[in-house]
C-alpha cells in the first residue's frame, strides 16, 4: 500500500485533486481533514464510487441520513448499527435483509449522501488531504460511475450558483408556513421553474408551519441544493414564508375544524391550477395552426395524470413526515394533505393502492 498524494488544501485545492485522480484513473481512497472533521472519497479508475464523512461506526452517516430522511427510526438505526458492528455486515445490506428499508431507499440515500458530501467539500478551503491507491471493494455497477473530472465540473456549477441562491434563504433552523395557493406559484412559473412544478408542489406540501427548513430539506428526498432552489423560487412567488419559532403554535391534536381547513387548502392548492397548468403545457409546446386541434381526451388524460401525481405527492410527504405509509388513502385526508374529493376520480370510483417491496403503487379507478 502506497501513499499516492498529500497536501494542504489552500496550497492544492480539491479541484486540481479530483482532476488529478480523474485525469490518471486512479483507485484508492482519498480523505480529507479540518476542523469540521473527515471526509472520506473512494475512487474506481478515475471515478467516484462513494462520499461520506468518516465516524465512529462506518456508515452511520448513510443511517443518520436514512433517519433525516424519515425512513428509519432513531432507535432502529442505533440497534441496526450495533448489530453490524458485532457481525461486520454493511449497513444497507442488513436493513434490506430485515424488511427495515428497501434496496432503492438504501441505494437513493447512498447516491445522494455522495452526492451532498461532495458538495459540501467543494465549499471548503481549509484542511489537509491524503490519496492512498488501494482496491476499492464495491457492487455498483462501473459503467454508471461519474468520473471525477465530470463531478468537479457539475459540482463548481452547483457552487458558483449557491452564491447566490444562499442570500435568498433564511437560516436552515427558521419554520417555513404556507402564505397562498400553489396554483399562484403554477400558473406564474416558466423556463426551468415551470419543468419542477411537481418537485416544487412537493416541497410545497412539507411546508406546514412546523418544520424548519432543514428538514423540509431533509423529507423532500431532492438534496441540499435542489430542494433550496425551489425553496428560494416559492419563497420568491409569495406562496411561502419563514416564521419566527416564538410564533409557531405548539403541535396539540386537530379537531375536525382544523382538518377540514387544511383539507380544502391542500385540495386548493392543486384544484385551483389544474386546468390551466394542464392546458398551458400542452399549448406551450404545440404550434400555433395546431392549437384549435387540442381534443378533450388529450385533456382528460392531463387531468388524470395530475390528479394522480398529487396523490403521489400526498403519499411521499405522509410517508416522510411519519416514517411509514398509512394504511389507507383516507388517512392522507385526516392529515390534512388531501381534499375528500381527491380520492375519487372523475366517474366517482376511489382510488386506491398497493405496497411493493420498493414502496406503494397507486392504482386508478378503473384498474
Amino acid at each position: 500500500m502506497s501513499v499516492a498524494l498529500r497536501g494542504n488544501l489552500a496550497d492544492f485545492g480539491i479541484g486540481e485533486v479530483f482532476q488529478l485522480i480523474g485525469q490518471q484513473r486512479k483507485t484508492g481512497v482519498l480523505e480529507i481533514s479540518n476542523e469540521g472533521g473527515r471526509i472520506q472519497l473512494c475512487f474506481d479508475a478515475g471515478s467516484v464510487v462513494s462520499a461520506a464523512p468518516v465516524a465512529d461506526q462506518p456508515e452511520a452517516a448513510l443511517g443518520e441520513l436514512l433517519v433525516r430522511r424519515g425512513l428509519l427510526q432513531p432507535e432502529t438505526l442505533a440497534s441496526a448499527l450495533s448489530e453490524c458492528a458485532a457481525t461486520l455486515e454493511r449497513l444497507g445490506q442488513h436493513l434490506v435483509a430485515r424488511g427495515l428499508a428497501s434496496k432503492q431507499e438504501v441505494d437513493a440515500a447512498d447516491e445522494l449522501l455522495t452526492r451532498e458530501t461532495i458538495f459540501d467539500l467543494l465549499r471548503q478551503s481549509q484542511g489537509s488531504f491524503h490519496f492512498t491507491a488501494r482496491p476499492v471493494v464495491h457492487d455498483r455497477d462501473p459503467a454508471a460511475l461519474l468520473g471525477a473530472e465530470q463531478i468537479l465540473m457539475d459540482g463548481l456549477r452547483m457552487v458558483d450558483e449557491w452564491r447566490t441562491l444562499a442570500r435568498n434563504l433564511p437560516s436552515e433552523d427558521v419554520v417555513l408556513r404556507r402564505k397562498r395557493n400553489f396554483s399562484v406559484y403554477a400558473e406564474s412559473a416558466s423556463g426551468e421553474a415551470s419543468r419542477r412544478l411537481v418537485t416544487a408542489e412537493r416541497i410545497y406540501l412539507l411546508v406546514d408551519g412546523r418544520l424548519t427548513l432543514r428538514r423540509v430539506i431533509d423529507l423532500s428526498h431532492l438534496g441540499t441544493f435542489e430542494a433550496s432552489r425551489i425553496v428560494a423560487d416559492l419563497l420568491a412567488g409569495g406562496v411561502i414564508e419563514p416564521v419566527r419559532r416564538r410564533e409557531v403554535a405548539p403541535k396539540i391534536a386537530r379537531g375536525p375544524s382544523d382538518l377540514s381547513h387544511r383539507a380544502v387548502l391542500a385540495a386548493a392548492v392543486v384544484l385551483a391550477g389544474l386546468a390551466i397548468i394542464a392546458l398551458a403545457l400542452h399549448l406551450r409546446s404545440a404550434p400555433a395552426a395546431s392549437v384549435a386541434r387540442v381534443s378533450g381526451d388529450e385533456l382528460v388524460s392531463a387531468h388524470r395524470a395530475f390528479e394522480e401525481r398529487r396523490l403521489h405527492n400526498a403519499l411521499d410527504a405522509f410517508r416522510a413526515a411519519r416514517g411509514v405509509w398509512p394504511d389507507r388513502l383516507d388517512s392522507l385526508v385526516e392529515a390534512g394533505l388531501l381534499d375528500p374529493t381527491a380520492l375519487t376520480s372523475e366517474t366517482t370510483a376511489p382510488y386506491y393502492y398497493r405496497r411493493s417491496a420498493d414502496g406503494v403503487v397507486l392504482l386508478s379507478p378503473e384498474r
